[in-house]
């Protein structure tokens, strides 16, 4: 308290005030395939191992899909990269691996 019987605050200097602010954990790739099959689909009613087509998918919704990725991830994905990879799961692997291999990564 001051001299005047007012509560004073710690200073901004204090220990509880140096700590740098915490950062949420990054998306993983299997996270983002994921996130782009819900937006697309309209809905997150399967697993990572549920085939595109079983969720309700077909090609034009995969082509949208594969759009959203390279936009997300600057990477060139082959369309055909979606149907031999018709899983979450597969599709992320397929993914790290072109960009482990791009000449941007």
């Amino acid at each position: 308290m001051s001299d005047d019987g007012v509560k004073t605050r710690p200073e901004p200097h204090s220990a509880t005030h140096s700590k740098a602010p915490v950062s949420a954990p990054a998306q993983t790739t299997k996270d983002q395939v994921r996130a782009a099959w819900v937006e697309v689909l309209g809905h997150d009613d399967f697993d990572d191992d549920t085939p595109f087509l079983e969720a309700g998918g077909h090609s034009l919704k995969a082509t949208q899909v594969l759009i959203r990725l390279r936009r997300q991830l600057g990477l060139r994905l082959p369309n055909r990269l979606f149907f031999d990879h018709p899983t979450v799961r597969e599709l992320a692997v397929a993914v790290e691996r072109i960009a482990a291999t791009s000449p941007s990564a």
